[in-house]
């Protein structure tokens, strides 16, 4: 149990761009650090600062325990930071205590109520519960409205149209993000675990197989494509859960 939640951290991280290095806000691909920057407002005194970049060091080394203290400290001396702010719910996040994270975000917003990045997390955290995929739309449409380049709120509001029964919505968020990044992996196997829910068996493994492409150790992928091939197979469900399996990848050179 404790070796798949190592795994499932390890590639959330990568996923969500921190292994590779850091930005202040962890942000997705189509945020430019002129914009995460300005987001920042209160700047860190040298020591919130020296917490802040210590806390990132235990995420990097999968110290969850340890990397709250951190966020927690430099939250505290810079309450009027939202950055410091939105690290305490990030790491309550990567840690699986969603309760925390939301309490963590929403504070965000008390400081910077326009702040796209506490704004997707919302959306992204309320996405795992059916019950609340109005709630999940309703936030990430606001982290649009104000970064409309955010792929990954676009990528999320896309999973809840899915899972509302949104075909058409749904695609055109899904085609938003590929038409960004269409490189990565993850979008494709995502895109194929969605499109094989929905019965298009074709299109799903063209996904997967996209996904291989990319990244050849892509091992969820392999075995999606295996059992598509196999007419016995059983179909994917469209994932509604905290733990999404997600490969461990690295954006393709060039990119």
């Amino acid at each position: 149990m404790m070796r798949q939640r190592n795994v499932w951290l390890t590639v959330l991280l990568v996923s969500l761009g921190l292994a590779g290095g850091i930005g202040l806000w962890g942000c997705s691909p189509g945020d430019t650090p002129s914009k995460t920057e300005k987001q920042a407002k209160a700047p860190l005194s040298p020591q919130a600062l020296e917490h802040f970049r210590q806390g990132h060091k235990f995420m990097a080394e999968k110290k969850l325990t340890e990397a709250i203290k951190e966020f927690q400290e430099t939250a505290r001396l810079a309450p009027d930071s939202p950055l410091a702010q939105y690290w305490v719910g990030k790491v309550y996040f990567y840690n699986q205590e969603r309760d925390q994270a939301e309490k963590a975000f929403k504070k965000v917003l008390e400081i910077d109520p326009k702040n796209y990045h506490a704004l997707a997390m919302l959306g992204k955290i309320d996405s795992f519960d059916r019950a609340k995929l109005d709630q999940a739309q309703q936030y990430l449409q606001q982290a649009i409205d104000e970064s409309p380049d955010h792929l990954e709120a676009h990528f999320d509001l896309g999973r809840v149209f899915a899972m509302k029964g949104d075909r058409q919505q749904a695609m055109r968020e899904f085609a938003f993000t590929f038409s960004k990044e269409g490189e990565f992996a993850l979008y494709h196997f995502e895109m194929g675990r969605i499109l094989e829910a929905w019965g298009d068996k074709k299109q799903a493994i063209q996904n997967y197989q996209r996904a291989l492409v990319l990244n050849p150790r892509f091992e969820m992928a392999a075995q999606a494509v295996k059992r598509l091939e196999n007419a016995g197979g059983a179909a994917a469900t469209i994932p509604v859960t905290d733990k999404p399996q997600k490969p461990q990848e690295k954006k393709p050179a060039g990119r």
